[in-house]
């Protein structure tokens, strides 16, 4: 059938095409035909009629090989045709199909969530542009690869959604700062189980949310200048997440402008006046600082052994 003919025939004429150019596509390596027969199933696949790109779809889900642009026009279709697609084609990489989840509409995400050999970029970009109704079904797929950085990243996303935390709390073998961070914001009947089997006290759970905070601070400051630590400095204190623990670390951690900025912010000084305080050699000076930015007594010990190892460096 030539492209007038097609674009002529009825919709019965070319619902009964999509199996010919599925069958064709299937056994033929005639890479010269194959060409052919694909820019046939490219003008079926924009058809104005639904029915058409649905058996299109439906006959192709099993095709071992389709040129990307076909592949991701289907998958782009309506739920009707697109479902059947991507429940069951094969044809897409992990990196593909990722590539195309910012693109795909809610229906999409949920048929893409439920499949048992997702990738690990897949499921990063499901938890990244997915709705709450399409992670949660991602988070129920016991045979999806949730890596640490994607579950972190539902937790961000959903703190609030009290349901999706539970059915995250009840996915085997969670990474123990996981449990930690989700254990305050899942409902009574999973923290019980959560504190069961994770072993989590409240104190084991700070512990381990203190030190994923101070991991994802540090990578964040490792390398940034003074002035861009200040204003991250400023940023942590405007969310009341500047604790003593964090700045301590951070000194600690060898990032004595933090601790200069974080002293800033606390006793309402300049970072220069801070600095000159902090730095002066002058016992009374730094007891002045210290009672200014509100330290007690053993914080403000350890900053000062800090201060000299620091010095001795």
């Amino acid at each position: 059938m030539d492209p007038l003919q097609m674009v002529n025939a009825d919709t019965l004429e070319k619902v009964v095409l999509t199996r010919r150019v599925s069958d064709f596509l299937h056994r033929s390596e005639d890479q010269e035909q194959r060409e052919v027969i694909e820019n046939v199933a490219r003008a079926l696949a924009q058809d104005v009629a639904t029915k058409v790109r649905e058996a299109l779809a439906f006959e192709l889900r099993t095709c071992p090989y389709l040129p990307h642009d076909l592949a991701a026009k289907i998958a782009s279709d309506v739920e009707s045709v697109s479902g059947p697609f991507l429940a069951s084609t094969t044809v897409f990489s992990d990196s593909q199909l990722a590539g195309l989840v910012p693109h795909l509409e809610e229906h999409a995400h949920i048929t893409i969530s439920r499949r048992k050999d997702l990738g690990e970029n897949t499921c990063e970009a499901i938890v990244t542009f997915g709705s709450e109704k399409s992670v949660s079904f991602l988070v129920r797929n016991e045979m999806a690869p949730l890596g640490q950085s994607a579950l972190s990243k539902v937790v961000k996303r959903f703190p609030e959604r009290t349901q999706l935390m539970d059915q995250l709390s009840a996915r085997p073998g969670l990474p123990l700062s996981i449990a930690a961070a989700i254990v305050d914001k899942v409902s009574d009947k999973y923290r019980c189980l959560l504190e069961g089997q994770y072993e989590l006290t409240s104190d084991v759970s700070d512990n381990v949310m203190r030190t994923v905070v101070s991991k994802t601070v540090w990578t964040m400051i490792e390398q940034a200048s003074d002035r861009q630590i200040h204003a991250f400095v400023g940023d942590l204190r405007s969310q009341n997440r500047l604790t003593m623990d964090l700045i301590l670390d951070m000194a600690e951690k060898g990032c004595i402008a933090f601790l200069e900025s974080a002293l800033a912010y606390r006793a309402g000084l300049t970072v220069a006046a801070a600095k000159d305080l902090l730095h002066s050699g002058e016992s009374a000076l730094f007891v002045a600082l210290m009672k200014k930015a509100d330290i007690c007594k053993a914080d403000a010990h350890t900053i000062l052994q800090v201060l000299k190892s620091f010095s001795k460096s």
